[in-house]
């Protein structure tokens, strides 16, 4: 029982899910789904309404309406895409915890990840064997994740917090920034790319206009020192100029333009955009079927009109929070959490005019961890706050 009790703490949960995201999705599925018995069960007994973050009805809003959707283009089995991967920001973000434990967490995360991208590469480059999966994908880093483009939405996350750390807690941070940085780099995703980089100096210039000029002029040098060394990420980010590559994402985009006008108010239904492109795939006029390379006409294909202004509701009204709270928070740890959850924001809602993320698990799961985990701070340090 002493045991049991043990692993059940709060900060026993949140540690093993920070150590175990970048390895198994699987066992941070545990630790969620820990989280999620130990916030029914807090409830069961205290029947407090206030455990959850008011806004988290925003995404339970968004979750109603696909299931509306679904029933409406007779998916009688189908009840909207999972809340699964947002449960974190209630069950974490009703706890207290201090800032020893938020540090920590911090710490644990960025020492993972960067032990899992040191271990990438030893496998590629020093024969270290393959431990239930190639963290390369052909030339493309993915670590233990499916595919390098999850793999990158989660990993530039990461990234983010490091830097937030690294600017507005402790210089030991940008050592991990640098790191990961790299990893994110050799996902090969062009996507990313962009929208790392817009991120780091959205967040640098949170700090202030000098840690934007270095960042601007580290980034460079990276970027510039990577690609050299790291032929296939030069060939990747080419290829974006290739002839014909930008029509096929425009042709792709024209099928969800279109499925969306067919049916503009319910759209076709969660997880029904791959049926309706596979015919256009089959043509060759698109190149993939799984999704509209773009979270927002996916959302409009998928949901109709009142779900695409829900995602963007969402993003919005989050990006304006923690713009905010980044902006006045003057404790240095939450404000760390404040500005890092800004930033990945800002990079989820750039990437996401190229890809559709927004129903990927590792990437949402560890965003609505983190933004639980500023809750959890607010809980603890509630009128201790000027």
């Amino acid at each position: 029982m002493t045991l049991l009790r043990s692993i059940l703490r709060p900060e026993t949960l949140v540690y093993l899910y920070a150590l175990s995201i970048p390895i198994s999705i699987s066992a941070s599925a545990v630790a969620m789904m820990g989280l999620l018995l130990l916030f029914f069960y807090r409830y069961a007994r205290s029947r407090d309404n206030g455990l959850v973050p008011g806004d988290f009805l925003f995404f339970a809003a968004l979750f109603a309406w696909q299931t509306l959707a679904a029933l409406a283009n007779g998916f009688w089995g189908q009840f909207g895409r999972s809340l699964w991967d947002k449960t974190p920001y209630f069950t974490v973000g009703s706890l207290k915890l201090d800032r020893a434990v938020l540090t920590r967490v911090l710490w644990v995360l960025f020492w993972t990840n960067l032990a899992v991208i040191a271990y990438g590469l030893l496998q590629r480059y020093a024969g270290f064997p393959v431990i239930y999966r190639d963290m390369f994908s052909v030339d493309r880093f993915r670590g233990f994740a499916s595919h390098p483009l999850r793999y990158c939405g989660y990993l530039s996350t990461v990234g983010l917090m490091a830097l937030s750390a690294g600017l507005f807690y402790s210089r030991r941070a940008y050592f991990f920034f640098a790191g990961i940085s790299v990893g994110v780099l050799l996902t090969g995703s062009r996507t990313y790319l962009i929208s790392y980089l817009l991120a780091c100096g959205a967040l640098a210039f949170l700090k202030s206009r000098a840690a934007f000029a270095r960042l601007l002029a580290a980034a460079a040098a990276g970027v510039v020192v990577v690609m050299l060394a790291y032929p296939p990420l030069m060939s990747r980010v080419g290829g974006t100029f290739a002839m014909g590559h930008h029509q096929l994402r425009f042709h792709i985009w024209s099928v969800a333009l279109k499925a969306y006008g067919e049916n503009p108010v319910f759209g076709l239904g969660p997880r029904k955009l791959p049926e309706y492109m596979e015919p256009y795939k089959a043509s060759g006029y698109t190149d993939v079927s799984s999704h509209a390379h773009n979270v927002y006409l996916n959302a409009a294909a998928e949901e109709g009109t009142p779900g695409l202004l829900l995602i963007l509701f969402v993003f919005g009204y989050f990006l304006r929070k923690y713009f905010l709270a980044a902006r006045d928070e003057t404790e240095p740890v939450a404000k760390v959490y404040a500005a890092g959850l800004f930033a990945a924001l800002v990079n989820l809602s750039i990437s996401g005019i190229f890809e559709s993320h927004f129903y990927t698990f590792i990437t949402w799961s560890l965003m609505t961890f983190l933004m639980g985990l500023y809750e959890a701070s607010g809980r603890k340090t509630a009128g201790l706050r000027p």
